[in-house]
């Protein structure tokens, strides 16, 4: 809390420093009550636009520095990954099929066969009628 009251009151005194700063620029010079408005205006806006940008800053640089750590960590371990995988030990692990792909391989392939059979008599019936 007492930092929270901390960080306002400088950036009160900021906003109050920068204020002053314009103000110098017009040292000695005699203005209407109008262009006094004016100024105070202009100097309000620049202030204010300050704070704006001064804001963006505090946001994105927490952002950036989360982006670049993130995807960094992601390169990295996508890195280990494919490295892991690729072993050469690994390669015929990951290529070799289960035994049950294997039978049920078996299985289509016979019973491929056994249609094409039976397409075979179904037209051989067909062509003698």
């Amino acid at each position: 809390r007492s930092e929270q009251m901390q960080l306002a009151r400088r950036l009160q005194h900021d906003r109050e420093a920068r204020r002053e700063w314009l103000r110098e620029g017009l040292t000695g010079v005699q203005l209407d009550p109008r262009e006094e408005g004016e100024i105070e205006l202009v100097i309000t806006l620049i202030v204010s636009y300050f704070d704006i940008v001064r804001k963006n800053l505090r946001d994105s640089v927490p952002k950036a520095i989360m982006h670049f750590m993130v995807n960094q960590a992601k390169d990295k371990v996508q890195v280990e990954l494919l490295r892991s995988l690729y072993k050469e030990d690994l390669m015929t692990e990951v290529f070799v099929e289960r035994p049950e792909t294997t039978e049920q391989r078996k299985q289509c392939r016979q019973m491929v066969a056994a249609l094409e059979k039976a397409l075979g008599v179904l037209n051989e019936v067909r062509s003698m009628q």
